[in-house]
């Protein structure tokens, strides 16, 4: 496990769109994941901006969606899938065909084997890119999931739905279950980075890096995988924890 220390979002975002730039030049069809929410964006819109500037050329990647609310209709405003196409997707010129997304109204016990075939059939995750849930989630696997759990159906945690009501105006406006993918699953990823930033998110990444691999902290499975890297502000990291690079 590597942890790059930063000043700032703006380098938390700078570097994570370095090394999704390196593992596009290693190979032009890598397969991604890719979250939602706050964190990425920076990393979305400097992606973006060098892709417009001819720095980055993303014509052949391909993406997994890494989880997405069960039961929404097209066009509910809460589909993190539409989230995506809107931060990153629809600005690189991605196609449907080179894009793995869940079918919000499938049937759980279907859908879950689809989107585990799917992947296996495009050869894998190359990049995981993950944000830091307030309990240490990943995704949707919240705290108690196992670690070689695959793409699953799952229902939300109470601290999950608080969380989430501040991107849909309430926590009436959370939908209660949702598709991810598995512990397992992102396991696998060739590669596997976690994005934190901010002093809120210091404690729990204190309590991750601090280990041991756990079940309570499904963050802590960075220390099972063996190309795992986490870019961290100095809000969340400060200046002296100790970091393996600056």
């Amino acid at each position: 496990m590597n942890i790059v220390s930063v000043e700032s979002y703006e380098d938390v975002s700078r570097r994570a769109a370095d090394l999704f730039a390196q593992q596009l030049k290693r190979k032009p069809a890598s397969l991604f994941v890719l979250p939602t929410g706050n964190t990425p964006q920076g990393m979305f819109k400097e992606i973006i901006a060098r892709a417009k500037a001819g720095k980055l050329d993303a014509s052949q990647a391909r993406f997994a969606v890494l989880d997405e609310y069960a039961g929404l209709e097209p066009g509910d405003r809460r589909s993190l899938t539409d989230w995506l196409w809107r931060a990153l997707l629809a600005p690189l010129g991605v196609g449907d065909d080179r894009v793995i997304a869940f079918d919000p109204r499938g049937k759980p016990e279907t859908e879950c084997a689809a989107m585990e075939r799917a992947i296996s059939k495009a050869g894998g995750v190359d990049l995981a890119v993950l944000g830091l849930g307030p309990n240490g989630h990943l995704g949707m696997n919240e705290p108690g999931t196992p670690f070689d759990m695959a793409t699953c159906y799952v229902p939300l945690t109470p601290e999950t739905i608080r969380s989430n009501a501040v991107y849909w105006g309430s926590e009436a406006d959370v939908p209660r279950t949702g598709f991810t993918l598995g512990l397992g699953t992102l396991r696998a990823a060739r590669s596997f980075l976690l994005l934190v930033s901010g002093a809120h998110k210091a404690d729990i990444l204190a309590r991750v890096v601090a280990g041991p691999a756990n079940t309570a902290l499904p963050a802590t499975i960075v220390h099972l995988h063996p190309s795992a890297t986490i870019i961290a502000d100095r809000a969340a990291w400060p200046a002296n924890s100790p970091s393996i690079e600056a």
